[in-house]
């Protein structure tokens, strides 16, 4: 078990999936990792004395952290209040933003052994909720209590440039998300929708309003290719969106906002009913299919919980098809494949993340100050 001193309400894998960090109501940020990583990665150190499974599957939390992982650095009084998001830059992992509920963005890059403060990004008038980079390392999205998302481009060296800022949510902004290939912005809101975001000459605009939720949309996550989004909510629901063409954008919702642009469609292919989780749900991450998988296998999607349970569940796409010759998206099947009650005890979990560059393992966090790492086994599928 990994620990802060407070709730842990965020965690970061960086682009070699070999470090974590980790962020706390503490104010520190705390990055760990294996003390061999390939050994680790590789299954040698993980003990499996806890499986949960109907459907083969099982997930197995490592019980020997304490000698099989360690805390490389600790940032401590990253900011003056809760350190709410943390976040690895995705190409190189050399510098890490953080964001806080003082209302301020910092970037942090490692000199001689010791983290410093290159940046500090103010803006948002009160609490800052969640900070994400963009694909390239370019630009970074951030949100707030203030309803506003923020966009600030890198210009090298600690130096950052607001390029944008969107007022279009009427209420908190919970948290920004970036396609994994082109700069398109998700962001999801207290008021219960998701908005895309898009740039078109430097302008960025509202080009979709995504509606169907029916209570605060805490997060969401891509498929690794960008082609499925799905998104979690205080109404207990999952919802999987797929990516329609440019020629039949969304037309749901109302008061879509003053810079509304209407030209990407998503439409809703699977719902998760709320009958699966049974308080709200507050963080989804996507794994894509284990290498070899037929086309159909879109992966898996963990889902980190009120009710102090982590679950998994695969996705798989049915067939496409047509409508007046016209191309829609693949329905896809989502299906709980394995469960963990009290995985942080009588705490809820906070965060789920799964580690792209190794697959099947996990990295969840939550209210008891605790970060878990997993496995999930697939070798009965």
């Amino acid at each position: 078990m990994l620990r802060h001193e407070d709730r842990v309400w965020q965690a970061s894998w960086d682009c070699k999936g070999n470090r974590l960090a980790t962020c706390s109501g503490d104010r520190s940020v705390r990055i760990w990792a294996p003390i061999s990583s390939e050994q680790f990665f590789s299954a040698q150190h993980k003990e499996k004395p806890t499986v949960s499974s109907d459907g083969g599957e099982s997930m197995d939390v490592d019980q020997t952290s304490a000698s099989t992982w360690q805390c490389l650095d600790v940032i401590d009084n990253a900011h003056k209040r809760t350190v709410r998001s943390v976040a690895f830059e995705p190409t190189s992992s050399k510098a890490l933003a953080t964001a806080s509920f003082d209302g301020t963005t910092a970037i942090w890059e490692k000199e001689d052994d010791t983290y410093e403060c290159v940046a500090t990004l103010e803006g948002h008038e009160n609490e800052a909720k969640c900070v994400a980079w963009s694909p390239s390392g370019q630009l970074l999205a951030t949100c707030g209590r203030d309803k506003s998302v923020w966009i600030w481009e890198s210009n090298g060296e600690g130096d950052f440039d607001c390029i944008s800022v969107l007022m279009e949510h009427t209420q908190d902004v919970k948290m920004v998300l970036w396609h994994p290939i082109n700069d398109i912005l998700v962001s999801f809101s207290y008021d219960d929708t998701m908005r895309v975001w898009k740039e078109d000459d430097d302008d960025w605009y509202s080009a979709a309003t995504l509606t169907g939720h029916k209570s605060t949309v805490w997060g969401g996550a891509f498929s690794p290719d960008g082609k499925y989004l799905a998104s979690v909510s205080d109404d207990r629901t999952v919802r999987v969106w797929a990516q329609q063409s440019s020629d039949t954008p969304d037309a749901g919702g109302a008061d879509k906002g003053f810079y509304y642009r209407p030209d990407t469609g998503f439409k809703c292919v699977a719902v998760v009913p709320d009958s699966a989780h049974s308080r709200a749900i507050y963080s989804v991450s996507w794994a894509g299919a284990p290498s070899g998988a037929p086309a159909t296998d879109l992966g898996y999607l963990a889902t980190g919980c009120g009710d102090n349970t982590l679950r998994v569940f695969k996705v798989t796409a049915a067939a496409e098809g047509t409508d007046s010759g016209v191309q829609q998206p693949a329905g896809v099947a989502v299906e709980l494949i394995c469960e963990r009650k009290d995985a942080h005890g009588l705490s809820d979990i906070n965060c789920v993340r799964w580690n792209l560059a190794h697959p099947g393992w996990l990295a969840t966090c939550g209210d008891d100050g605790i970060v878990r790492i997993w496995s999930l086994d697939l070798s009965q599928d």
